[in-house]
């Protein structure tokens, strides 16, 4: 992540889409965070931009000939994720509108502005043009799920991959990089990351930059289908973009669920209680059909699970089930 200093102001220094900084306080022990969009009482809307990167990834010389090869096209996983309601209008329990922006605005709702204005969309995103990545048996592996193959590579060889690819392009500051590989993983399902660049007029720019797989939901498991990874990585960007906003340590809910335990993650990740450690299956995805597509959405917890306030919309503490999680965290002892 990145230092606070550099984060917890609009500082021209330091460049970077909208953010405000707030705080909460626990035992006694303050805590501040940084989230994406305009303080919530200003009213304004703040629209994100984001750039959709697709990778197409080329396994090549696998099998005992190494004489198989496999070729996993993003073009269906970005058409999927720019139809879905994490850049399209949907009915949640809070009203109309994109999936963040009501999860945003149910944490928020009572301390915007009186008229309720307040909003964090994701503007139509710009769709770069798809990237090859070769991938042999050094870097992956092929994984046999049913009768068909989903892809797997290195966690430090994709990163590599996105790092190099962020350095040759024309991406603003004020842009979110999204690179999406269509049933393809890397290891982890997905992730977002922060790091600062140095501009050439002296100024630092505050990367972030989130890769998500999409898995085709004929073929796995809908609690990891389709767009359920993006929605995870992007509530998080949004509630966490610097990767520096520190929380109590919590236990993975529900504590009813004797394989509850400490994460032992410090973060405001606000999609891995309920998506992430062994009681993931407890929440299973939400799904939304739009224009007669079905849509598989991760529950996110709220900023007020981790706090322990009742002042979200309707004293939720989940979003967009909001009776999946009906008490607090449980901070680690």
């Amino acid at each position: 992540g990145i230092e606070k200093s550099k984060t917890d102001h609009d500082d021209g220094r330091h460049k970077s889409f909208p953010h405000f900084t707030s705080s909460f306080t626990v035992n006694g022990v303050t805590y501040p965070f940084t989230m994406v969009g305009y303080p919530p009482a200003s009213g304004r809307t703040a629209n994100l931009r984001s750039v959709i990167i697709p990778l197409r990834m080329n396994f090549v010389f696998f099998g005992q000939n190494f004489d198989v090869s496999k070729t996993f096209d993003p073009g269906p996983a970005v058409e999927n994720i720019l139809n879905s309601p994490l850049y399209q209008e949907a009915d949640w329990p809070n009203g109309p509108g994109q999936f963040c922006d009501q999860l945003q605005r149910a944490t928020f709702w009572n301390r915007m502005d009186p008229r309720h204005g307040w909003h964090v969309r994701m503007d139509r995103p710009r769709i770069a043009r798809t990237i090859d990545i070769e991938v042999t048996p050094e870097t992956g592996r092929l994984l046999q799920v049913g009768t068909d193959l989903i892809g797997d590579v290195l966690f430090d060889f994709m990163d590599a991959e996105i790092l190099t690819i962020l350095q040759l392009s024309d991406i603003g500051p004020d842009d979110v990089p999204i690179f999406v590989t269509g049933d393809v993983i890397a290891e982890a399902l997905g992730y977002h990351n922060a790091f600062t660049v140095a501009a050439d007029d002296g100024s630092e720019i505050l990367q972030t930059y989130i890769y998500t797989s999409w898995l085709d939901p004929a073929k796995v498991d809908p609690i990891i289908a389709d767009v359920s990874t993006f929605n995870h990585e992007l509530a998080e960007l949004i509630n966490d973009p610097y990767i520096n906003n520190i929380v109590p340590l919590w236990r993975y809910p529900p504590e009813s669920d004797p394989r509850a335990e400490c994460a032992f993650n410090p973060f405001l990740e606000v999609g891995d209680p309920q998506g992430n450690g062994r009681t993931f299956r407890d929440f299973p995805t939400i799904p939304v059909t739009l224009r007669g597509v079905t849509y598989h959405l991760q529950q996110i917890v709220l900023l007020q699970w981790f706090t322990k306030e009742r002042d979200a919309f309707g004293g939720w503490f989940t979003f967009p089930d909001p009776t999946s999680l009906t008490v607090p965290a449980v901070y680690c002892q």
